[in-house]
């Protein structure tokens, strides 16, 4: 295929599922905890290490491989990191001892990068009219696998086995690898270089684009935001409001609602400046945080900052992202690396300050520090803005993911 035609309906249906099963395993063994843990004799409190070692895998692939995608054929990349992880799926799905399953959770999150490869690959390969929805969909999906990754998981896991949860989603990648790959559009390469080379340059790539410095913070802040709510969210839920696992598992439903955002992202900036929609996403979250801080933990309330916050974030996500891959579409996936570090960064850092603000103040603290991270995301964006131009952000013309 060639990036001279559209993109087939059939073939960005596949990209979305090859995207949404690249990313799920980084979730999997969330819903199954309390299933391998007793299956390894353990309580579950003792399984901290899979979420760690997932994450850690995950994060080292963002800065290690990710940029691989600039340098090697998509047909041989994409297809063979989604096989390599169908292999250690089932290969999860049969370790006898916790420290080899830990190990392989580790190459899993390391092998989860497919998703990311797909996305840079489109904004290089599609033609620049569709790429805005293209990106919006395959955000959706990746949005999509997180969320059903971890109900299918806890569901799956209850009426079949966590074992064989594993041996059918390993079966399905590898499907996925084998189908995805004679429907990959080849853009060329760059030089080739070195490995070494290549890293040393990406710190060269992220002094030259202060754009990409200034769209990674946005985006992260807002992240932080999310993160620090749901990493602390179970425990906050559990022990004012007495809420079982299952009750607290419910509210990711409330994430539903997030997978329309790459689309309304679109439609704002079809209606305003990329700065105003990020404006207008920011103000959203920091007035249902302020509600809620007066509120408190009420049910109604909790949804609907979960829903605001989703939105938001998930937005804000779509609109940085886009201009990212616009900055240079031959360097997509090294943007794009840099970009999803920064935003991996700024996820641990909210997990860790909401922590914090949780055990100090409760759900005032959670509430206010959503709050917080969204203004210093738009305080970043407006210091970036009169930078820029000098002009207000809504004097910029109205062009949907433009280039920067």
């Amino acid at each position: 295929m060639n990036s001279t035609t559209p993109l087939p309906r059939h073939v960005l249906a596949l990209y979305c599922l090859a995207t949404g099963f690249s990313v799920a395993p980084v979730v999997y063994h969330q819903s199954m905890a309390a299933l391998i843990a007793a299956s390894f004799g353990l309580p579950v409190d003792a399984l901290w290490s899979l979420s760690l070692a997932t994450q850690c895998g995950y994060g080292a692939a963002l800065v290690l491989c990710l940029p691989l995608g600039d340098l090697y054929s998509a047909r041989l990349l994409i297809p063979g990191v989604l096989l390599l992880l169908g292999v250690t799926l089932l290969a999860l799905a049969v370790t006898p001892v916790l420290p080899v399953f830990i190990v392989l959770c580790a190459v899993a999150g390391l092998l989860s990068v497919g998703g990311q490869l797909l996305i840079a690959q489109c904004a290089k390969t599609c033609l620049p009219a569709e790429r805005p929805a293209v990106i919006g969909s395959l955000l959706s999906s990746l949005f999509a696998g997180l969320l059903l990754a971890r109900v299918l998981a806890g569901w799956g896991g209850e009426f079949i086995g966590w074992r064989r949860v594993y041996l059918s989603v390993g079966v399905l990648t590898l499907l996925l690898g084998v189908l995805v790959r004679p429907y990959l559009r080849e853009a060329l390469p760059a030089a080739p270089i070195g490995y070494r080379v290549m890293l040393r340059r990406q710190y060269q790539l992220w002094q030259e684009h202060a754009q990409l410095r200034r769209l990674a913070v946005i985006a992260a802040c807002f992240f932080a935001a999310s993160s620090g709510l749901w990493a602390n969210l179970g425990s906050l839920a559990h022990t004012t409001l007495q809420w079982s696992a299952g009750q607290t598992g419910l509210l990711a439903f409330t994430a539903l609602a997030g997978l329309g955002s790459p689309k309304l992202a679109i439609y704002l900036q079809r209606q305003m400046p990329w700065q105003a929609a990020v404006l207008l996403m920011g103000a959203a979250l920091v007035s249902v945080s302020l509600v809620g801080a007066a509120v408190g933990g009420a049910v109604l309330m909790i949804i609907v900052f979960l829903v605001t916050c989703d939105i938001a974030v998930r937005s804000v996500q779509a609109l940085t992202q886009s201009r990212v891959l616009a900055i240079d579409p031959s360097a997509a996936s090294r943007l794009n690396s840099l970009y999803m570090t920064v935003f991996f960064f700024g996820a641990g850092m909210g997990s860790w300050l909401g922590g914090v603000a949780a055990q100090h103040l409760g759900w005032l603290g959670l509430y206010l520090f959503a709050g917080v991270c969204a203004l210093a995301g738009l305080g970043v964006l407006g210091v970036s803005t009169r930078r820029e131009s000098g002009r207000s952000v809504f004097a910029q013309p109205r062009r949907p993911f433009d280039s920067p």
